[in-house]
């Protein structure tokens, strides 16, 4: 039976008037009269005694009432317990990334997200790469952001922002003269790059570039994290290749300028989550990123 029958029903009952029922309803009064008589018909028993004086509830509707509003209640408390379970689901998401990565996707999803979904909690966690990808598997986080390609049949990867290299230079360096800086140049100076058990992926890119300029770098120091690696740029033991996204948290004491090379080098920061993860909360996170990035990678 269609509970729009026992809605109706009930309303009826209470107001014992099929008009003031009816505005109630947002029906009309003889669609609802219509609806009763088929209700009727469907209990095989008539709910209401009708004469000039008004309604009034026959034995069966007296009894019908009471059931179907005992019906009408487990049915409201049902949607709302469901409702309180999806958000439960749906009210939390653990994202892992690469430390620097935060600074562009966050800033332009995680407003989106409070406002359209403020009841949704996020926890966040900095990782390696290899740290990212052990994490997922774990499941002790839902979303990845890190370099890609990822040779993963577990996981599916969705490029987010397309980055292009960099140089970082000290702001005092002859180089920062130029517009853009040969690979060439930059052969004789120390190299600041990330270490290659934390970032593999980033360090294969950077031996990419420099390979196919059929230039050497000369590695003077390796650091653990972004800050580390800028820092030692600052102080000026090198120069480092870095995502351009990277240069809004250059501190004054370096410059960035574009590679002399065409087309620009470019790395690939992808979003990663497992196959099996249905969460109604990740589903959520992940159409809000691919909305706020889509912009981004499409520039």
């Amino acid at each position: 039976m269609d509970l729009r029958y026992l809605r109706y029903f009930v309303a009826v009952a209470e107001e014992m008037n099929f008009t003031r029922a009816a505005e109630r309803l947002h029906t009309v009064q003889p669609s609802l009269s219509r609806q009763i008589q088929r209700l009727e018909e469907i209990v095989s028993a008539p709910l209401f005694n009708r004469n000039r004086h008004g309604l009034k509830l026959t034995e069966a509707g007296r009894i019908f009432l009471d059931e179907s509003r005992a019906i009408l209640q487990h049915m409201d408390r049902a949607i709302m317990l469901a409702r309180q379970g999806a958000r439960a689901e749906a009210g939390h998401v653990s994202v892992g990334f690469i430390f620097g990565t935060e600074s562009r996707i966050f800033h332009n999803c995680l407003p989106v997200l409070k406002q359209r979904c403020p009841e949704m909690h996020t926890s966040f966690l900095a990782l390696s790469e290899p740290e990212l990808l052990q994490a997922l598997e774990e499941e002790k986080i839902n979303v990845a952001f890190l370099a890609g390609p990822i040779e993963n049949t577990s996981v599916v990867s969705e490029v987010v922002l397309r980055q292009k290299i960099v140089v970082v230079l000290p702001a005092a360096h002859p180089l920062t003269k130029l517009k853009r800086i040969p690979l060439a140049k930059l052969a004789d100076i120390p190299m600041v790059r990330p270490s290659q058990a934390l970032s593999p992926k980033y360090v294969r890119c950077v031996d990419e570039i420099a390979a196919r300029a059929g230039v050497t770098f000369t590695s003077a120091i390796e650091h653990d994290n972004v800050l580390s690696g800028l820092h030692a740029v600052g102080l000026g033991l090198g120069f480092a290749l870095i995502p351009d996204y990277q240069k809004d948290i250059l501190p004054g004491s370096i410059v960035f300028r574009p590679i002399d090379v065409d087309p620009q080098p470019s790395l690939d920061l992808l979003m990663v989550y497992r196959k099996d993860d249905r969460s109604p909360a990740l589903a959520y996170f992940l159409s809000i990123v691919r909305e706020s990035m889509a912009l981004e990678v499409n520039s």
